[in-house]
């Protein structure tokens, strides 16, 4: 059974739209800024990827809207440009059988610390009764299941930021067992709050260049000091290939490889060298056949260790440095949307093989001798992309690989 990628949708911080981001992150452009969403003077990092400029009201009912954390709004959003770009209508499916992944890594963070203050001040009385539908992660894809019909399996992947790559292998894994003959993968994170921003400070593991926002995210560099947390959503629509065929649907790719491990190492740590990385994407090569892998879009965090041990891992996977393909890092332009992350950069892996071009790894400007692969350095680079890899590993060594091939 083939299975194939129909619609796409993308909301960060360089687009409120697919054409929009991808076009900025080819251009080598970057969302990352000054924090706006609360004053962040006496915080140790001041800097995010925020999306500026998005009306829920636009995406959602008011009401509803009214009714959900942000990282639903975003989700929610994306998902609304990838159903309408599959160009499904009721008539091509049937309710049952078409379910829904929702990924996020922390859901309603704010809305969670907002409920928190109003429990203290004014009492737990105060609390609104919307305040737990709001923000759980599992509510995405019930927000989804309602606005689309969707009746099939209903779904949540909650693994920190692998979420939105493992959602993908799970609507993979839906169809292949025959549960499903579609599924909605829908993403979302907004985590961009006191308690989240001093929560990863906390852990230091986030970039203190708060004198340069533009320049914080800077995957492989030498003078990497840590990730700079974003927000955003996506969407994929997934099918089997017969039925998009069928229905004369434009296919993104195939979905020919999944990988996925555990570290069993470090709550928050990788693996040394990799391991855990090495075998998923291992794992996945082995499914797919071991194609010509064309481009990997890496996790690439900017943070010491996980791009150290992601670069040690892709040589190994690839039998030595000679051999690997070229990777890049779209995180210096729109931030680590964290559960989001994974669904992002499968959307924009799927437009770089669409299109023939591999987008830069940006502040790439001192080279780490540990890290010493192609990363398409600072501007976008046009090639034949028939395969590429999109990489996903998060906190307490889970991690999660995709291979798409252009159909």
């Amino acid at each position: 059974m083939r299975i194939v990628v129909t619609g796409i949708g993308m909301i960060n911080a360089v687009g409120l739209n697919r054409e929009e981001a991808f076009n900025n992150i080819i251009e080598g452009k970057t969302g990352i800024g000054r924090i706006t969403h609360f004053d962040p003077t006496n915080f140790a990092s001041q800097v995010a990827g925020e999306v500026k400029g998005f009306d829920p009201k636009k995406v959602m009912d008011p009401r509803d809207a009214r009714k959900a954390d942000r990282f639903i709004q975003l989700g929610i959003g994306a998902g609304k440009e990838a159903f309408e770009d599959s160009g499904l209508t009721s008539d091509d499916y049937n309710p049952e059988r078409f379910g829904v992944v929702a990924a996020s890594g922390i859901g309603g963070l704010s809305t969670i610390q907002q409920a928190s203050i109003i429990c203290s001040t004014r009492g737990p009385r105060r609390i609104s009764p919307f305040f737990i539908p709001a923000c759980l992660v599992n509510m995405l894809g019930g927000f989804a299941s309602i606005r689309w019909n969707l009746k099939g399996p209903n779904l949540s992947d909650v693994t920190a930021c692998a979420a939105g790559t493992h959602a993908l292998i799970t609507a993979y894994k839906t169809i292949k067992m025959g549960m499903a003959d579609k599924m909605m993968v829908i993403a979302g994170e907004a985590a961009i709050c006191e308690i989240g921003v001093g929560g990863f400070s906390a852990m230091k593991a986030l970039s203190t260049r708060n004198d340069e926002p533009e320049k914080a995210s800077r995957p492989f560099d030498r003078d990497r000091d840590g990730f700079v947390i974003g927000e955003g959503g996506a969407c994929l629509i997934v099918e089997k290939y017969e039925d998009a065929v069928a229905r004369g649907a434009k296919i993104y790719g195939e979905i020919v490889g999944v990988g996925e491990s555990g570290d069993a190492h470090h709550i928050t740590t990788p693996a040394p060298e990799g391991e855990g990385a090495y075998r998923a994407m291992k794992m996945a090569l082995e499914m797919a056949g071991r194609p010509k892998i064309d481009y990997i879009n890496a996790h690439g965090t900017s943070t010491k260790y996980n791009d150290l041990y992601e670069t040690m891992a892709i040589k190994k996977v690839f039998g030595g440095k000679e051999n690997c393909p070229p990777v890049s890092s779209t995180k210096g332009a729109t931030g680590h949307c964290l559960g989001a992350a994974g669904a992002i950069e499968a959307v924009i892996s799927l437009m770089a093989m669409e299109r023939g071009i591999i987008p830069p790894t940006i502040n790439y400007e001192n080279p780490d001798p540990d890290c010493d692969l192609d990363y398409v350095p600072n501007h976008a680079r046009e090639a034949d992309l028939n395969y590429v890899m999109s990489n996903s590993f998060g906190f307490g060594g889970t991690n999660g690989v995709v291979i798409f091939k252009k159909v």
